[in-house]
């Protein structure tokens, strides 16, 4: 099984314990014990992070002038496989049991699968005149995480026929539980979160 692993700057440059967020990224697939190998696109910079991370099964290919682009080009170099996911690297700390639940929703028959959380805020759609003019029902909106887990062909399909893989049509996409810690690390804010769940963790 093949994880494409797509990194912006923010990965290579954003450290958690004095590592990158794509060390961090690498290793929680490694240690979820089903993938065997992971495609990394990202920028310039990131092939000496993947060789500092031990026993890292990694091909690492330059980003491409989209993150769409990327996903194909990485896609397109994994080989053959029965499942692939699709993990952003700035979602570091997803646990071993979410990956393996979308896996495993794919092995069952699922083309795709996204990991969810529910969404706790409230949430308004407000007008261009910034007046609020409606209330979302939250007990049916959903956080999406990564990794997105995919049968083979359903990735290969809509990377030929040009479709974002993050954005499938409505109708068509499994999800799992997600988990609090796949957090995407965007801030500073976001990073210290990440520093004090390591900290309980530890």
């Amino acid at each position: 099984m093949v994880a494409l692993l797509v990194a912006d700057i923010d990965a290579i440059r954003v450290a958690v314990r004095g590592e990158p967020l794509l060390a961090h990224a690498i290793r929680g697939l490694a240690e979820s014990g089903c993938v065997d190998h992971v495609v990394v696109a990202a920028p310039t910079g990131a092939e000496s992070i993947v060789r500092a991370v031990p026993g890292a099964r990694c091909r690492v290919l330059p980003a491409a002038a989209t993150r769409a682009d990327s996903i194909r080009c990485a896609f397109e170099a994994a080989g053959s496989c029965d499942v692939v996911l699709l993990h952003d690297a700035v979602r570091a700390f997803v646990p071993a049991a979410t990956i393996r639940s979308v896996v495993e929703a794919v092995r069952r028959g699922a083309e795709a699968v996204a990991p969810v959380v529910p969404v706790t805020d409230t949430v308004k759609l407000v007008g261009a005149d910034g007046v609020i003019t409606a209330t979302e029902d939250r007990t049916r909106l959903r956080t999406l995480q990564t990794p997105l887990g995919y049968a083979r062909n359903a990735l290969r399909d809509a990377c030929a026929r040009g479709i974002d893989p993050m954005s499938f049509p409505p109708g068509t996409v499994q999800t799992v539980a997600g988990h609090p810690n796949a957090l995407r690390l965007a801030t500073p804010f976001d990073v210290a979160v990440a520093e004090a769940l390591l900290a309980q963790q530890a």
